[in-house]
C-alpha cells in the first residue's frame, strides 16, 4: 500500500499494510529534524515517514475565527482572551472570511497541486464551532447563557456551522483532499464542558447539517475526557476519533467499546513520555499502542495532541522510526 491507501483503510476501520503515521509537528521541531529552514511539507513528510500531510500550521488556512480579546501584535487563539459575543446586539461582531470569495481558496489549491503527484494523503483542518462558540462567548457568559439565553448559543453556533458549511462544499469541489479534521476542544481532563443533554439538544442538530456535507471521510479532535460524550459524538458519523487524551482517557477501553465502529487516532502521552522521556520510553510506549490499539487494524498512531515546540526532537523521531518496527500486519502479537 501507498501512504494514502494506508491511512483511508485505516479510517475506514480496515487493516492496512501498516499501522499509518500521522501527526500535527511544530515548525521548531520540523526545523531541527530536516537541519534547515526551507523545506515543503512533502519533503519533511518523507524523511520522517509521515502518511499524511496538511496545510502549514495548526490548522491550516480554513479555520473559522474564534472572536475574542487578544493581546496586541498576537494573532493566535491559544492566547485568546474574554469573548466578545455576550448578547444578540454583538452577533454582528462575528464577520468572517466571505465563504464564497474564490480568492479565498488559491492557498488550498496551490498546497493539492503541490501534493497532486504524491502517493501520499492530503487533509485539511477547520474549526466547527462547539469550541469556537464557547470561547466566542467566555466561559462564564456561556455558562450563565445556558439556563439565561440559550437561543443565543445557537444562533452562534448556527454562523459557525453555515460558514464551515460552504467552505467544506467549495473545498471539495477543488478535489484532492482525503479526509478532513475538526478540531473542537470540548472536554477538560476532568470531564467536558457541558452535560451530555446540553450538547445533545443545543449542538448535535447543527453539527449533524455540517456531517452531513462531508463526502470524504472526516476525524473528530477534542482533547480532555469526552467519556460521556461519546455516543452523542459517534451519532454525528466520523470515521475517526482522535487524540483520545490519555489525561482523561483510557484509549484500550475505547478500543474495546468502539474500535468496531471508529478509527481512533493517537495518543502518545505528551505530559511525560514526548517531553520529558527517554528514547526508549518512546519506543515502549509506541509499541504498546500498536499492539494493543492497532490489533485488528482501525488505527493511527500520533502524539496525544500534536509534536509541540517542548516535546524533544529526539523522541519525535524515536516515534517515527518505532512505528515502523512495530506498525507492520501482521502485528507481533497476532
Amino acid at each position: 500500500m501507498n501512504s494514502r491507501e494506508r491511512v483511508l483503510t485505516a479510517l475506514n476501520c480496515g487493516i492496512p499494510d501498516r499501522v499509518p503515521f500521522v501527526d500535527f509537528v511544530d515548525e521548531k521541531i520540523k526545523k531541527i529534524v530536516m537541519g534547515k529552514d526551507d523545506f515543503t511539507e512533502i519533503e519533511f513528510a518523507k524523511k520522517v515517514g509521515l502518511d499524511a500531510v496538511t496545510m502549514p500550521g495548526i490548522y491550516g488556512d480554513y479555520s473559522a475565527p474564534v472572536f475574542c480579546e487578544m493581546p496586541e501584535g498576537v494573532n493566535d487563539r491559544h492566547f485568546a482572551g474574554d469573548g466578545l459575543i455576550k448578547k444578540d446586539s454583538d452577533l454582528d461582531k462575528m464577520v468572517f472570511p466571505d465563504p464564497k470569495d474564490e480568492k479565498f481558496y488559491e492557498p488550498a489549491k496551490r498546497f493539492i497541486d503541490e501534493c497532486s503527484n504524491e502517493d501520499i494523503a492530503v487533509f485539511f483542518g477547520l474549526v466547527p464551532g462547539t469550541y469556537a462558540t464557547i470561547f466566542s462567548m467566555g466561559m462564564v457568559d456561556f455558562s450563565y447563557a445556558l439556563m439565561d439565553n440559550p437561543k443565543l448559543i445557537e444562533k452562534i453556533h448556527e454562523r459557525y456551522i453555515e460558514w464551515n458549511m460552504e467552505v467544506v462544499e467549495r473545498l471539495q469541489r477543488i478535489g484532492g483532499i482525503d479526509f478532513f479534521a475538526l478540531y473542537d476542544d470540548m472536554a477538560f481532563n476532568s470531564g467536558p464542558m457541558m452535560s451530555p443533554k446540553v450538547f445533545r439538544e443545543i449542538f448535535v442538530p447543527q453539527y449533524k447539517q455540517l456531517a452531513d456535507t462531508f463526502k470524504v471521510p472526516w476525524a473528530f479532535h477534542s482533547d480532555g475526557d469526552l467519556s460521556v460524550l461519546l455516543e452523542d459524538i459517534l451519532s454525528l458519523g466520523m470515521n475517526c476519533i482522535n487524540p483520545i487524551d490519555p489525561s482523561g482517557m483510557d484509549i484500550n477501553k475505547v478500543k474495546e467499546e468502539y474500535g468496531d465502529r471508529v478509527c481512533l487516532w493517537g495518543n502518545i502521552d505528551l505530559r511525560y513520555t514526548l517531553t520529558r522521556g527517554t528514547v526508549e520510553e518512546v519506543d515502549a510506549e509506541v509499541k504498546d499502542r500498536i499492539m494493543n490499539v492497532g490489533k485488528g487494524g482501525g488505527y493511527i498512531l500520533s502524539s496525544a495532541n500534536m509534536v509541540t515546540d517542548y516535546c524533544k526532537a529526539e523522541n519525535f523521531v524515536a516515534m517515527a522510526e518505532a512505528v515502523k518496527k512495530y506498525g507492520k500486519y501482521p502485528l507481533l502479537c497476532e
